[in-house]
């Protein structure tokens, strides 16, 4: 009788803990890691590329610049085989970058690496504020005179340095 209930325990733990973790799992897709391997062989290696080639913005929507047809519902048909969850990180990974503009490519490229790699090398999120890993200081007061920015891109730039931290994997 003990070994019965020891075994109805453990499946009950396995399922229990099987279910929270598909739900984690979702909450740990990195966008960047999942483009290029499932995208970039196919299409531009990096993703900003991706957008800026290949991706417009109508009525709100991210469209193929040559399909005509809406990201959601193109991935959704199955291109890239992503799961339902990947097809949200992916569709919300290209349309930040689509809204951004490409200002980190514009004003930081020349002199940073991608700003995936430097944000997650370089930057920590310290309640909330995007702050220098080693130097401690706060970027929005940073880039206020650093990298050619106007103080109308700073706030669009630390958005998209903080993106970078928040869609890191696990």
């Amino acid at each position: 009788m003990s070994h019965s209930r020891s075994f109805i325990a453990l499946c009950v733990l396995v399922v229990v803990t099987g279910s929270s973790s598909a739900g984690a799992l979702a909450q740990t897709i990195d966008p960047h890691q999942l483009y290029e391997q499932r995208c970039g062989g196919c299409h531009t290696p990096h993703a900003g590329d991706f957008v800026h080639e290949s991706l417009i913005r109508s009525n709100g929507s991210i469209i193929g610049r040559k399909s005509g047809k809406e990201l959601r519902a193109f991935l959704e048909a199955g291109h890239g085989k992503l799961s339902a969850d990947e097809i949200e990180a992916m569709v919300a990974h290209l349309t930040s970058i689509q809204k951004s503009g490409r200002l980190f490519h514009k004003k930081c490229r020349i002199c940073h690496e991608r700003a995936v790699t430097l944000a997650r090398r370089e930057l920590i999120l310290k309640d909330g504020n995007l702050i220098g890993r080693y130097s401690n200081r706060d970027m929005r007061q940073f880039l206020l005179g650093h990298g050619r920015l106007t103080a109308d891109e700073v706030p669009t730039m630390v958005d998209v340095l903080k993106r970078q931290l928040k869609t890191l994997g696990k």
